[in-house]
């Protein structure tokens, strides 16, 4: 922290020139910065202070609060709703890359621009203008001010996290906490009813905000602040490290899609993952669970015992994904991290996937070839029910796409593969017409040789 320093009335305003012409410049720059009202007060190099409604050391002190550290060094930082641009500049003077962002474009941030010579890159645009294809992603993103603002407030949080690799630092306004069953609630404010200004569209309480971030997405949520009805929250998208002596790891069976049950989701739509997975500890509550796709942490919404030591968790696919193959690991506070299980994510129109891997894989040994009935006939994939196919492995990492069929000479690929362990696959083939009962069923592992001929059991 630097030392405070008293705003300075303007005519003590002080500016650091080269030579006279352009001291003459800049000081002309100042003194209309100055004469118009600033929400930020801005320091310059040579420790004048351009006075805003919020102080130097005010802003300091909202800063702080989230530990952010002095060195940003190598870090790159956007700054949502930048205003006046005190938090941009100031992690820029840290170190930091810094993208700033707001929905109008202000002469104070860019007459302050000028004044300290930064570097800082200045956009207009709107929340819902804002995706990583656009700006990329950033190691810290703030978000000041901005969230009440939101017709959308989830929306808006979900587009942070899209942008978001490391920590989210969140400001925004509150309602007050209320003794209820459930606390987290929100008010809406149809017209004028906060503050006298339409762009004020609700006020969640401080449990509403938390609850809201990690609904988004964020894997750990902490409230560090209420004051004067303002909540400062860090949100991270990382879980804490796995313990140094961790309990035994779960063992992924597979991740798919709730709604379909097959590893494949689409770019846009709301769609949750359901794990599948064997742990031999007794009880697992959701908030126990430390999901990871990507190597990000996703809160889960549900954990849920499925059978003797077979388990499911549920959670949002994460939003910002791009199409193609994405992996999953699970773990619970106090195990080792599981296998890896991946599923796919499809191009906007649903239709494209990634292309299968060409690795010259081991033939599989084939264990056994069962058709099980379909139990819902009125949905077409799958109305003749399933192929299920049981094999042996030394491949460590399988995704669905890697499963070739050959089905009485038509090679189809899998729809599923789940890993059972000890070297055992399960891949399956939803079958939408019906199979002769002497078909010969054989199976390949990406570009590697085929498996050997094996006739269909019925169930």
């Amino acid at each position: 922290m630097f030392p405070c320093r008293k705003l300075k009335p303007m005519s003590e305003v002080r500016v650091a020139a080269g030579d006279a012409a352009f001291d003459e410049k800049i000081r002309g720059m100042a003194e209309s910065v100055q004469s118009r009202l600033r929400y930020h007060s801005i320091e310059l190099r040579d420790g004048s202070v351009l006075p805003g409604l919020q102080s130097i050391e005010h802003l300091r002190g909202r800063l702080a609060m989230f530990g952010l550290p002095d060195d940003l060094t190598g870090k790159r930082v956007l700054d949502i709703g930048a205003w006046d641009g005190w938090f941009s500049f100031e992690c820029e003077r840290r170190g930091a890359s810094v993208v700033a962002v707001d929905c109008v474009e202000l002469d104070t941030f860019l007459e302050a621009k000028a004044l300290l010579n930064s570097q800082v890159e200045y956009l207009t645009l709107d929340v819902a203008e804002l995706s990583s294809a656009k700006l990329g992603t950033f190691d810290i993103v703030l978000f000041f001010g901005v969230l009440y603002h939101l017709r959308h407030p989830l929306l808006g949080l979900e587009r942070v996290l899209e942008l978001t690799t490391d920590i989210a630092l969140i400001e925004s306004f509150v309602i007050a906490s209320e003794a209820r069953a459930i606390p987290a609630v929100m008010e809406f404010y149809e017209r004028a009813e906060l503050g006298g200004q339409i762009d004020n569209w609700c006020g969640p309480s401080p449990e509403c905000l938390i609850s809201m971030c990690r609904s988004a997405g964020f894997a750990q949520v902490y409230l560090l602040d209420v004051t004067s009805q303002r909540a400062s929250v860090i949100c991270h998208r990382h879980w804490r490290p796995v313990p140094s002596s961790p309990g035994p790891a779960p063992l992924l069976v597979s991740a798919v899609n709730s709604r379909t049950y097959l590893p494949r989701f689409h770019q846009f739509k709301d769609e949750y993952i359901c794990c599948f997975f064997k742990s031999a500890e007794p009880a697992i509550a959701a908030e126990d669970m430390r999901i990871e796709v990507d190597g990000f942490g996703v809160p889960a919404i549900l954990a849920a015992p499925n059978g003797p030591g077979a388990w499911q968790a549920n959670c949002l696919r994460p939003v910002g994904l791009k199409p193609g193959r994405h992996h999953v690991t699970v773990r619970t506070a106090g195990s080792a991290r599981s296998n890896t299980a991946e599923f796919i994510v499809a191009d906007p129109d649903g239709a494209a996937g990634p292309e299968p891997s060409t690795e010259n894989f081991p033939a599989p040994e084939l264990c056994s070839i069962e058709h099980q009935p379909s139990s819902d006939r009125r949905i077409t994939l799958g109305r003749e029910g399933t192929l299920v196919i049981y094999f042996r492995s030394t491949v460590t990492a399988l995704g669905s796409t890697d499963i070739a069929l050959d089905v009485g000479g038509h090679t189809l690929p899998a729809h599923t593969i789940s890993f059972l362990g000890d070297g055992i696959w399960q891949a399956n083939r939803l079958l939408e017409q019906a199979l002769a009962d002497d078909v010969d069923v054989r199976i390949r592992l990406g570009g590697g040789a085929w498996s050997q001929p094996q006739k269909i059991r019925r169930a």
